[in-house]
Order: C-alpha cells, then structure tokens, then sequence
C-alpha cells in the first residue's frame, strides 16, 4: 500500500419536500398550509454514457396530495401544493423537468454535500390529486486529479446512484463491454441486450439507501509497454482522457526501476508483465496504491505521487516472500522509494515526525491491515504505522548502508542463515519474520541500534522477554567465539540461535564451552610434547550439527593419545640398565615412538596404541633381558661342557693309538705282513690262552713295558 490517501464517500438519500398552500373562499379566513401531505413515489434510472462521459440520470415522481379538505363551521378548507423539493447530486448538470411534455420551472440553491431542486407544478395539486413530473440531469465525469468523486470515461466510470421520495426504485444500467461491481444497499442484477442492469424496489428507507457503481473496460485502456535492460518487463494501463498519467508514471518507472535494482541488489522478481493500472483514488479505499502480491499487478491512483509510484513497483521486492512482516515491507517501500527519487533528483522525501506515544500509536508488531480506511481512528492508526515504520527502517537503512543492507537482502532471498560458522551459510527454513530480520540486520549488517530500535517502536511487551532472553544468549555466544580463536560456532549453537530457542542454544553453548577447554588442554599438552595438534577436532567442532558427541569422543582419543605420547617418551629418555638395553636389543623405541607421534599428527586412530606399544617394549625389556642372559649362560655353560668332553676323548684315542702301536713293536708283524694281503675269509675269534688279568694289573704290565728302553730307537 501506499500513502494514504482518503476520499470518504457518502451515500446522501435523497428527499422530495412538498411546498405547500391553502386554498379557501373568499370569505374564509386565511387557512393553515399544508406542509406534510404529499405522497411521492419515484423511480429514478441512472445510465452510463461513455461517449458523453456522463452518467444520465432520469426521476420519474409521482405527487399525490394526501392532505384531506378540513370543514369547519361550515367553511371548507382546501389544501393544494404547488410544487415539490428534491435534493440531488451537487454535480447534476443540464436539469431539466417535464409535465406531460411540457417544461416545468426549476431552481437549485446548494446544501450541503447536496443540492435543492425546486420543481413547480403546472398546476395547484388538491386533495387525492396527482401530478407525473419527468426529471432528467446529467453526472458528468470529473477530470482526472480533480475534487468530483465521478468518472465517466471509456474505460472506467464511477459514481454513487441515490434513491427518492417516500417510496421507490432504482434502476442502473452499465453498458455492454464493462465488467461491473456494486457495494452498498441490495439490489439485484441482470442484463439485456449486453448491457447490466442493477435494480431495487419498493425502497422506503430513502434516507440510508445508496448504490455505489464501478465499471471497467479494461479492453479501452492504453498500454504503454517497459522493457529495461536488467529484465523489467512492465505495461502501464492508463485510462485514454489520462496521457499525462501514462506519461509520467512510464517515464517514472523508466528512470526508477534500475535504481532499485541497483539500490535492493537483487534482480528483478517478476518472471512476466507486471502490469500497472490507473485506479480513481476513492476506490483505493484510503489508499494511493496496492501492490497485489502474486497477481503480477499495480494499481495506482491517478493522484500521480511520485513517492507512491516507486513505492509500489518496490513491492515486487518488498512482500511476504522477502519479510513477512506488514510493517517491514512498507518501511522498505517508503524508505528505497526516497532513496530512488533522490536519486533521481526529485524533491526529498521523509516521514512525518511520530512518538511511539502518540494516541494513535501502535506496535508496529500489531499494526494490521485494517482492509478499509472508513472513520477518522483508523486513519489516524494507518498514518502511524506508514510513518513510524518508515521511519525505523530509514534510520537502519542509513546506519548499515547500502552495501551491507544488500548483503541482508541477499541472505533473506536465499534463505540462508543470519549467524554464519567456517563454511557458507546454511540454509534455514521457515519465514523471514521480524526475528529473522533483527538477526540479519545485527549478524549480516552490523548494525548496532536495530535491537533498540525494535524495542522502542517494534515489539510487545511480550515479544520484548524474547528481546532479553536473545542479548544473554547472544552475549554467550560472542564469549565462546573469543575463546575460540579462530574456531567459528557450528550450527548446532547457531541454528537454535536462529531459531531464538535460546534454551536450547545456552546448553549447546555451555557446551563448546567445555569442549574448548578441552581444546586448550590438548594444546598444552601437545606443546609440551612438541608435536602439532591434528584439525581433526576443530573440524568436528565446527561441523557438530546437532550435539558435541562426535566432538568429544575425538578429543577423548586426543587426550589418550597424548597422555600415551608422553608416557613413552619418558620412557624412551630414561637411562637404560644392562638388562633393559639386553632386552631391547633388535628393537627400536625411538622409531615407534616417531612413528606414533607422527601418527597423532595425522590424526590416526590408533596413535595412542602406537605410543602404548612402544611404552610396553621398553617396560617388558627387563624381562627380555633377563631371558636373554639365562639363555646365554645356558648356551657357555653347554659350549663348556662339549669342549670338556671333546678333549677327553682326544686324549683317550691318543692313549690307545700309544698302546696299540706298542703291542705292534712286542709282538712283531704277521708272517704274511709283507708279503700280501690275507685272503678274505670268514671271521673268526681265538680265545685267551690264558685267563684275563684285572685292569691295574695290566696297567702295570703296561707301564713296566713303557718303562722299558726301546731298542728301535725313535723311528
């Protein structure tokens, strides 16, 4: 909607007032005049007339004098009327009245919101006489932009049809080609020969009875078709006795709609023709325009307002599809609207100066379309809402800018959503309300004085707890944001925020609050131990969507693993004992311990068990070692042991080769030992010639043998 702009029409019922007289003999007195006798039956039939740009009206009147003579004292008093009264249309032309075809005389004298026509009879009206009158004048149609409340044109006619005398009928008929409505008192409709015919009879309340008759011919309309560059594609639909309006709202919408497009950042929304009509103001019902959102159409009053022309093309922007949200999308409209026309050189418009506590105030939260502007609160209500939500945009708008105020159009276009983590924004279902746009304004626009704002001029007192409840969640939020150092909010704290469950968003913020402590010990640890702490958990962290338990469970593997880090380097760097360094013999802790810190690094899942293994080599050495020791005792013990044995049986074999070398020299060669070999045979045993002697005793032989002096000397 636009400006408000009011025609308040009222149905004024028209009366016929009788003007009386008496009529006596001569030598009567003079008798009392008749004032309330008259009977008028009327049947009045209004046509509209294109060509002449009028609306015909036609009043046929039935007088009947119902005042009865009076006889007293045998006098007889007659009473007659000469004439009657009938207010109609102050803008009634060419008036004139007939009698059987012959002209009656008339005279007009103005009343207010009407005027008196007098009309005198061709002849005194007596008792149960009757006279016919046959009223005819015109409606002509007022010019464009001026004060008459009728239009008669070729494509559009208007006016208000009135009923009268003390019982009657109406009659309205529209001609063919016009596509009708009527509001106001009963009646019923028809057509013949292609035109309309709207009728009501038997009417006595002729005071309250009204017909208030539109007509369009959209077919007569003039087309003035718009095609920008950026895709605009509009047809102006003026009426034909209007070029001026056509005129200038084409070339308005010509120099306009690209800086809007410039100014909103967003390309044009309408796929086809939007189409922009010219309306006569009154049937705006208080407005200057209406945007009809999905209809692809304007309708302009032909009051040609520059601001209510921008205003209104800005709606293809500025509707439930972008803010849902009356006041939002009307502040929008005001406040680009000025800017445009700024822009374009035209004089500056704001606001009028309003105070949330004006009587007429309202929380714009709660300021409603009322459908209809028919009384003077209404009014009153409608100017505070344009005006007060103009003004809370505009001073937004002028703080964000238009860099930053494009960015929030272009976050509400995609739906995306306002508090934004490491990666694109996400995108959030549901409409873009008054929390939606408070949200884009602080996150996206930056502004400062929004929340205040809305406070002040925006919110119930209801909605202003959610106001308090969303500063302290916001205040947590900016808190785990700073202790993040870099690591942004993940949706599972940003989308409860958005969605202004702040229940839920303080738990969830309590805990990333815990897990960055979490964060912080695992970073001191890992410094202390020289290694790099892996991004594996800030990607979980700012990727948790709905709960921290993947989060912590990495950060539970991380502090395990660090914990096992440290446990085996410190038992990497310990001095080592004889036996620890038997044991790790073949091994190589200082390798393991690498690879696993190498493994922690990367992230590996199994780093902490690389560090417990490394640990459990170097806390097992001591047995190994010692295992080691035994089984080299065992192994020099038994080395010992075949050596020993080995030189007894050398020295046992050279003892007998010394004895059988001996009894070789006693007992001298067999008698054919040099002279050939023995022939093979059988073998055979000879038995001792004399019994065995115990062994010492043989020793002794022995040694006495030994002992003896060799006689072959040494060869």
């Amino acid at each position: 909607m636009g400006g408000v702009r009011r025609r308040v029409v009222l149905g004024l019922a028209a009366s016929l007032v009788a003007i009386g007289g008496v009529l006596a003999p001569a030598a009567a007195p003079v008798a009392r005049a008749a004032a309330d006798g008259l009977e008028l039956r009327t049947a009045a039939t209004y046509t509209i007339v294109p060509s002449r740009h009028v609306v015909r009206v036609v009043v046929d009147v039935t007088a009947r004098n119902l005042k009865p003579n009076v006889t007293s004292g045998g006098i007889v008093t007659k009473y007659f009327y000469e004439g009657a009264r009938i207010a109609i249309q102050t803008a009634a032309t060419n008036i004139r009245a007939t009698s059987d075809g012959a002209a009656l005389s008339t005279t007009t004298t103005r009343s207010e919101g009407y005027r008196v026509l007098e009309v005198r009879f061709r002849s005194s009206l007596f008792f149960q006489q009757t006279a016919k009158v046959h009223i005819t004048f015109d409606l002509p149609g007022g010019a464009p932009r001026s004060q008459s409340d009728i239009r008669v044109g070729t494509a559009f006619a208007t006016f208000v049809a009135w009923a009268f005398g003390d019982i009657g009928s109406v009659r309205v008929v529209v001609p063919k080609g016009f596509a009708s409505e009527v509001t106001g008192s009963d009646t019923t409709k028809s057509t013949s020969g292609g035109a309309t015919i709207y009728r009501a009879t038997g009417i006595t309340e002729i005071e309250s009875w009204y017909l208030l008759v539109n007509a369009d011919r959209e077919a007569a309309l003039t087309k003035a078709r718009i095609d920008l560059a950026d895709g605009e594609h509009l047809v102006v639909r003026a009426w034909p006795e209007d070029t001026k309006w056509r005129d200038q709202v084409s070339d308005l919408l010509t120099r306009g709609l690209p800086e809007l497009v410039e100014l909103i950042g967003l390309p044009w929304p309408v796929a086809g023709d939007l189409s922009v009509f010219e309306v006569h103001t009154p049937l705006l019902e208080g407005y200057a325009g209406v945007f009809f959102e999905g209809a692809d159409k304007i309708e302009i009053s032909e009051d040609l307002d520059a601001l209510t022309i921008i205003h209104e093309s800005s709606h293809a922007w500025f509707n439930g599809h972008l803010f849902d949200g009356r006041w939002i999308d009307e502040g929008l409209a005001n406040t680009y609207g000025a800017k445009v026309l700024k822009a374009l050189g035209q004089k500056p418009e704001s606001p009028d100066r309003v105070s949330p506590t004006d009587p007429a105030a309202v929380k714009l939260n709660e300021w409603k379309h009322p459908g209809r502007i028919t009384d003077t609160a209404t009014e009153a209500r409608e100017r505070f809402g344009y005006d007060a939500s103009w003004t809370v945009i505009a001073a937004i708008v002028d703080e964000v800018g238009d860099a930053r105020m494009r960015a929030v159009f272009a976050a509400a276009n995609a739906h995306t959503i306002a508090y934004v983590g490491s990666g694109p924004a996400e995108t959030v279902g549901g409409t873009n309300d008054w929390r939606r746009l408070l949200d884009l304004l602080d996150e996206v626009g930056g502004s400062t004085s929004a929340d205040a704002a809305f406070r002040r001029w925006v919110v119930s007192d209801a909605e202003a707890a959610a106001l308090t409840d969303r500063a302290a969640a916001r205040d947590a939020d900016r808190g785990i944001v700073e202790r993040g150092a870099g690591w942004l909010p993940p949706l599972a704290v940003r989308a409860p925020l958005g969605s202004w469950d702040f229940a839920t968003a303080r738990t969830r913020i309590d805990e990333a609050d815990a897990l960055l402590a979490r964060r912080d010990t695992i970073a001191a640890m890992a410094a202390a131990l020289g290694v790099t702490v892996p991004t594996t958990l800030r990607a979980a962290y700012e990727g948790a969507q709905d709960s921290f338990a993947d989060a912590n469970r990495i950060a539970d593997a991380e502090i395990a693993a660090l914990t096992a880090l440290g446990t085996a380097t410190s038992a990497v760097q310990a001095p080592r004992a004889p036996l620890v360094v038997l044991g790790l013999l073949g091994t190589d802790p200082a390798g393991g311990l690498a690879a696993a810190r190498s493994a922690f690094e990367a992230g590996a899942p199994d780093a902490a068990a690389q560090a417990d293994a490394v640990t459990a080599v170097i806390d097992e050495a001591v047995t190994v070692g010692r295992g080691r020791a035994v089984a080299i005792a065992a192994v020099l013990f038994w080395a010992f042991v075949v050596l020993l044995g080995a030189v007894w049986f050398t020295n046992r074999r050279r003892r007998r080769r010394r004895r059988q070398a001996w009894l070789a020299d006693a007992v001298g060669p067999a008698p054919e030992a040099f002279d050939a070999e023995p022939e093979a045979g059988p073998p055979y045993a000879t038995l001792a010639d004399q019994p065995s002697r115990p062994f010492d005793d043989r020793a002794r032989d022995d040694q006495a043998l030994d002992d003896r002096p060799s006689d072959r000397g040494d060869a």
